[in-house]
């Protein structure tokens, strides 16, 4: 059982350092274009060569997302970026785009891809696919359970061509299956803003109205949390568990990736001290998980689907806003323009109250005491209201600047915006202690061993190895050793100098030093301090060299060129016109598989142009129906074929001799794209709904798990957005 990878996310350089300096194995982040998360601040051409090295100075490997679609006149670019951030010597990039994928497959073999879990992959079928295309690691979809996971860590490392599984385990959910959200771009207004291009608006985090007129936050999840399951996910075989937040804090960055590197270093330690029994003896600390809720949670967290699907447990409830730790009730409101008593204790602060300023007297909640939530002057409070509605009227709250402890579980802080009322519940939103320590992390270093030896009459030698690439350099100083004629140099002294590694990479911990010399002897400081800086420099420029050693070298501008001209790219374009004059001609009607089969069952004729579709996320029920009838569809649909929008079924149905026509949750936004499925024996029937290209099904804006119990939803501007189950009963589509 391996120690897994813990995968930071960085949005820029104060989050790499802090997701570094606090634990993390490898970070995730992006450039200037071609990422899902455009709007963190990200790394220019530039810096990241700096941020690169800096990782890996480190001992952390870094992995690019270039994780969104890619257009026909984009991906040029898109390729001379990846072959760009390969010489920069990045580990891997994580990919969405299939076309992208194939050039890098073809011109750049040895940069690693992982497929993205906007890829939509959730079963093993597609797990034998994206190996055979290149890939080395897939980040499945969110909503797997931990069987599942189980069985597709297995399955990956079982092929031909092994695979590793990546795993999310802190942060934002999507209430979508990721890839095949449709509902940023299309309710944006035409703003363009779009999850598989990078800019989604985060239209699940909006306020909806059901058909009885109620408010809701109906598609806003909570944030994942699955420290308390790392046994489980560390015995499903996963390689990688991933944080998700570029778009956080470094604070949240430091905070989160610690907290999991502690907890998965202490499984670590169970299971080599107890082994079976380390399970049941790992737990979490409480302190722990309130320092987890209080960076950011919506409503507490949710496990996912770990367990199989939390229903309306997943649902972040009455904000889609971080809540905060709950403190108390509002018991007493002192406004500035009020008559106050100079006897009432409860307005002791009366004078230094600004106008237009509220004091507020709390309960503490009995339970929050318990579990230690406090507050302090410069915290962060938010006052929420049951009664009022939090839809319509935001929170009133800012930082306490004024505070007193009136005894019995009471007391007064201020000043705040107008707007608190006697009965609202008080919430603290921010801990500036918490936000103060969290960058406090020192600078992770690496171990090294250092020996120095210092003979009369010779060459003084220092050996110094980095212990974790098990890399050794020997640096011979050009000044024999003498005699002291005063003065000898001590082995403390010498030493002490070489430990001076401050500045480096490198730490010789408590024992890593070892002085060998000549009693009597004269030594000067000023070469054991050069010996130590170029032992040190040597070090980490084999490290850094190590990275890309092995792989071909980053390709030559004429050489893209020319595969830019073999490729045609920017010249050989999806038809997107093409799709289009077919989509309006019509003449194919597309009825869903699971309808295609009962009306065969039944001994019901099918209209010649009826053409049966798997839905693009098959998982659960759809899945189990193809696996248990493969035969009989496999016959049913060899003549008139068959559409699929998922990358699982392709090769399967190919392999029987049945015609395979790609449909819209494949994704096909390129050129390239069409040839890779053209390449696995799909012919495109619909290219992604990213073109705007769409048949008489409509635009699924949504495909989730979640059972939501409305019929329609309308939202802020107005639209109304019907609400229906796919054919199989365990799917949520809304429109």
């Amino acid at each position: 059982m391996e120690k897994p990878e813990l995968l930071a996310p960085v949005g820029g350089k104060p989050h790499l350092i802090a997701a570094v300096s606090n634990g993390a194995d490898a970070v995730y982040m992006g450039g200037m274009a071609f990422n899902a998360r455009i709007f963190a601040d990200n790394f220019s051409d530039e810096e990241l060569p700096d941020a690169v090295n800096y990782a890996h100075a480190h001992g952390v490997k870094v992995y690019m997302t270039i994780n969104t679609l890619v257009s026909d006149s984009e991906l040029a670019r898109a390729f001379e970026y990846c072959n760009y951030i390969y010489g920069a010597g990045a580990d891997g990039v994580i990919i969405q785009d299939m076309g992208l994928a194939r050039l890098l497959r073809k011109y750049l073999p040895d940069l690693p891809l992982h497929l993205s879990t906007q890829g939509t992959l959730y079963n093993t079928e597609a797990a034998d696919t994206v190996s055979k295309l290149g890939f080395s690691r897939v980040v499945p979809a969110r909503e797997l359970s931990l069987d599942e996971i189980t069985k597709l860590a297995a399955h990956c490392r079982s092929l031909e061509d092994p695979m590793e599984v990546e795993v999310f385990v802190h942060g934002a959910l999507c209430m979508c299956y990721s890839g095949q959200c449709q509902m940023s771009r299309v309710t944006g207004g035409g703003s363009g803003r779009t999850g598989n291009r990078g800019t989604c608006a985060q239209p699940c985090r909006h306020a909806y109205t059901d058909e009885k007129g109620n408010s809701c936050y109906a598609l806003s999840p909570k944030d994942l949390c699955l420290i308390e399951r790392i046994p489980d996910l560390v015995m499903s075989g996963a390689a990688s568990f991933k944080i998700e937040g570029r778009m956080k804090s470094p604070e949240y960055v430091a905070i989160v990736t610690r907290t999991y590197r502690k907890y998965i270093d202490l499984f670590d330690r169970l299971v080599r001290e107890h082994g079976d029994r380390a399970k049941e003896m790992y737990s979490v600390d409480e302190a722990d998980m309130l320092e987890l809720r209080q960076i950011f949670n919506r409503g507490d967290f949710t496990e996912g689907y770990i367990d199989g699907n939390p229903g309306e447990d997943i649902l972040s409830g009455a904000s889609p806003k971080n809540q905060g730790l709950f403190l108390g009730r509002v018991i007493a409101v002192i406004d500035s323009e009020d008559k106050v008593s100079e006897k009432d204790e409860k307005s002791a602060a009366r004078g230094a109250l600004r106008r237009g300023r509220e004091l507020v007297c709390i309960e503490l909640d009995r339970s929050a005491e318990d579990m230690g939530i406090g507050l302090e002057l410069s915290d962060g409070v938010e006052f929420r209201s049951e009664d009022r509605d939090y839809l319509v009227n935001s929170p009133v709250g800012n930082v306490c600047t004024y505070m007193k402890d009136l005894g019995d579980g009471y007391i007064l802080i201020g000043d705040f915006d107008r707007g608190v009322m006697t009965g609202d519940l008080a919430f603290k939103v921010t801990d500036r202690k918490l936000m103060d320590r969290a960058l406090d992390a020192p600078e992770r270093k690496l171990p090294v061993t250092m020996q120095f030896t210092a003979r009369e009459g010779q060459f003084p030698v220092l050996v110094m190895t980095d212990v974790r690439a098990d890399s050794s350099v020997e640096i011979v100083a050009d000044h024999r050793v003498e005699r002291a004629v005063k003065a000898a140099t001590d082995a403390e002294r010498i030493e002490s100098s070489l430990r001076r590694l401050g500045d480096t990479a490198y730490d010789p911990g408590l024992t890593g030093t070892d002085v060998q010399i000549d009693d009597g002897i004269m030594m000067p400081l000023s070469i054991v301090n050069r010996m130590r800086r170029d032992a040190a420099g040597e070090l980490l420029g084999r490290r850094l060299r190590s990275v890309i050693s092995g792989r071909s070298p980053k390709l030559s501008k004429e050489r893209t060129e020319e595969i830019k001209e073999a490729e045609s790219l920017g010249t050989d374009v999806l038809d997107q016109d093409a799709f289009r004059e077919k989509m309006k001609k019509g003449g194919v009607r597309p009825v869903p598989l699971e309808e295609f089969m009962r009306a065969r069952d039944e001994g019901r004729e099918m209209p010649d142009n009826a053409l049966p579709y798997i839905l693009n996320i098959s998982r659960g029920k759809l899945d189990g129906f193809i696996q248990s009838r493969f035969d009989e569809i496999a016959d049913a649909c060899r003549d008139r074929g068959i559409l699929i929008g998922n990358i699982g079924w392709i090769e399967r149905f190919r392999d029987a001799g049945v015609r395979v026509l790609g449909d819209y949750g494949l994704n096909v936004y390129n050129r390239q794209a069409e040839l890779a499925f053209e390449e696995l024996g799909a012919e495109l029937y619909m290219p992604s709904h990213e073109t705007g290209i769409c048949d008489e099904r409509g635009v699924p804006l949504m495909v989730t798990e979640h059972p939501v119990s409305a019929s329609e939803l309308t939202d802020r501007k107005g639209e109304v957005h019907r609400i229906r189950v796919s054919a199989s009963g365990d799917k949520t589509l809304i429109f």
